[in-house]
């Protein structure tokens, strides 16, 4: 899959080199953020022709407006084997962020359904689920179980008594 010029363009950004503020010592780069911003340029030279406009744009300066940046990633587009390689990275990222967010989701999933009996013990005592959520986020000593949706009968018997 070949990546768009937007995903190019906010890939090649870090050529601009991170700047931080410290009031103390003023503006700052650190040493990460020009390594950083040296690697891409290396990649992005490497992957564009020298009788480019970007080229020109690349190499003519350390600092990069926001039009410069766009006409580097409109020519790195040109280069079907570096779209093509930065599209497959982006898909494979989002790939594994994907799975990590469904893994939290199936891990929450399978505490609340090991733990349904607390929370039908809950509802047939008359009591609402939404007032057992309050009390577990209000209550210090079960707060976690909430977030975790691993409820316990301690956390039930202490709400009902209530």
């Amino acid at each position: 899959m070949k990546a768009t010029v937007k995903q190019i363009f906010n890939d090649i950004q870090s050529l601009n080199p991170a700047s931080s503020t410290i009031s103390s010592l003023g503006t700052f780069v650190t040493e990460q953020s020009r390594q950083v911003s040296e690697m891409v340029y290396r990649e992005v030279l490497s992957n564009i022709s020298e009788d480019s406009l970007a080229y020109k744009v690349l190499t003519g300066s350390t600092t990069y407006s926001e039009k410069q940046l766009w006409v580097i990633a409109y020519e790195l587009l040109k280069n079907d084997t570096y779209a093509t390689k930065l599209g497959a990275e982006i898909a494979e990222r989002e790939a594994k962020e994907n799975a990590k967010i469904q893994a939290s989701k199936d891990k929450l999933a399978s505490n609340k359904a090991s733990t349904q009996n607390v929370l039908d013990y809950v509802k047939s005592n008359g009591k609402l689920l939404k007032d057992y959520y309050s009390f577990l986020k209000s209550n210090r000593q079960y707060k976690k179980e909430f977030f975790s949706k691993k409820f316990t009968m301690e956390s039930a018997n202490e709400f009902l008594r209530r």
